[in-house]
This record gives C-alpha cells, structure tokens and sequence, in this order.
C-alpha cells in the first residue's frame, strides 16, 4: 500500500486528510502535539478504513523531536510516498506596539522552518528506497500571498513558507516533487475554533461559500498523484477571493 505521512493530523485539516488518505487506500502515519485523544480517535478512524495506521507525539517547532517522530514512523510504516506538513499556528491579532520578535520568531519556527527539517529527512530516506518519487506537499495559507492587519507573524510565516517551498523545490529535483497548497477561509463547523470569528464573511467571496475540507483536500490529491513534473507551485483554494 502507498503511505502517507502527516504532520499535525490530529484534528481539523490534517484529520481529514488523514482519513482521506486512508480511504484511498493509503496506510497512515501522524504527528500530534497536544491533542493526544483526537490523534487516536482519527488514527482509530483510518484503520477502520483497513490500512495501517499510526501516530507520534512531537513538537514540530523542535527539529530534532520531528525528525525523531517522522523516522519512526517511517521505520514503522515504510517511506512514505507522500508528506504533508500540516501543523501550524494562528496567532491572535497584534498591534505594532504590543508586538514581539519572540512571538514572529515562533510562528516561523512553527510554520515555516519544520518544512526544511521533513525535506531532509525525506530526502535521505528516498535515496536508499524503492519509491519512485517522492511528494512533499506544505500547507500555507491565503496569508501568504495577502497581507492581513495586525498579523505580521502569521504573514511572515506563511510567505517565508512559499519561499520555502520554492528553493526546496529547485534543491530536491529531480528525487522530491515540493509544492503547497494555500487555503482561505476555511469552515470546519465541528471543530469551531475563536479564530472563525475573523474569518472572512461568505458573502464577500466569489463563489459564495467558506471553504471546506473536501476543497482543501481535493488540491492536496492533485499534489500527491499528479505527474512528477509539477513542482514547486502554490494552489490557492479560496473560492476566488483574492481576485476581489
């Protein structure tokens, strides 16, 4: 069976990219931080699906606990055939008074950096296995290509995370295909977070609707079986609202 690997799988997007996958016939591997019983609860909800499935604590801010994490379950499952780094921050809205270099400097840490240390052990792991070609697949954000006020850190984060995503691209040809897809507003309605307050009113997008995470997931397969070819490319999956 072909393998996924996904950071920050246990809730929301990644949760439902995990049992995406699964469903697809993917054997499963994730990562959690804090949401120990919603890990389980989607790693359960793969293997109901009859594939191998997986799950391991880390922090992905710190490299060495992600590259731990990923090569254990890699030695568990066996090279993944795709990544996904999912796990992210949003941090609350902050003044240009009130604001901190720690605080940009751990959304970066956050959201940006733990893409270099999954390309690495990536890399490394493709070089002496059978898979064809490897996909690492970043998910960004709408916030990458706008910015937004009051949200230095998170727009720094997610534009760096582009850049990223780009130069790992050029570096890891022709092994590893790297790509990323950028949601906007997107409604999760049964896992409501504070930060659905400010996301942007349906009636000002064009295609008049939040987005979901069938959407969200529909850019993620394109990345994961489209030709090899494909590298180094952002699709954006907000229902047209950049255009307004």
């Amino acid at each position: 069976m072909p393998t996924v690997l996904i950071t920050g799988g246990a809730r929301r997007l990644g949760a439902a990219f995990a049992t995406a996958f699964a469903a697809r016939g993917y054997d499963v591997g994730i990562t959690y931080r804090t949401s120990a019983s919603a890990a389980a609860a989607t790693v359960d909800a793969c293997a109901a699906a009859g594939v191998q499935a997986a799950m391991r604590h880390c922090d992905v801010a710190d490299a060495a606990a992600l590259e731990l994490a990923v090569t254990s379950l890699i030695d568990e499952l066996g090279t993944p055939d795709v990544i996904v780094s999912n796990a992210g921050i949003f941090p609350d809205r902050t003044s240009v008074d009130r604001l901190q270099v720690d605080a940009v400097r751990h959304a970066i840490d956050v959201n940006t950096l733990p893409l270099v240390t999954l390309a690495k052990v990536y890399h490394d792991c493709l070089v002496t296995s059978s898979v064809p070609h490897g996909r690492l697949i970043s998910i960004s954000s709408l916030g990458a290509l706008e910015i937004w006020r009051d949200r230095l850190a998170y727009n720094v984060s997610k534009s760096a995370l582009l850049t990223t995503v780009m130069s790992l691209a050029r570096s890891a040809a022709p092994r590893m295909s790297v790509n990323s897809v950028a949601p906007g507003a997107i409604l999760m309605p049964h896992e409501p977070t504070s930060n659905d307050a400010a996301m942007l009113p349906a009636d000002r997008i064009p295609m008049g609707r939040h987005g979901s995470a069938d959407d969200v997931m529909d850019a993620v397969w394109f990345f994961a079986t489209c030709s090899p070819y494909v590298t180094g490319q952002v699709l954006t999956v907000d229902g047209g609202s950049h255009l307004s």
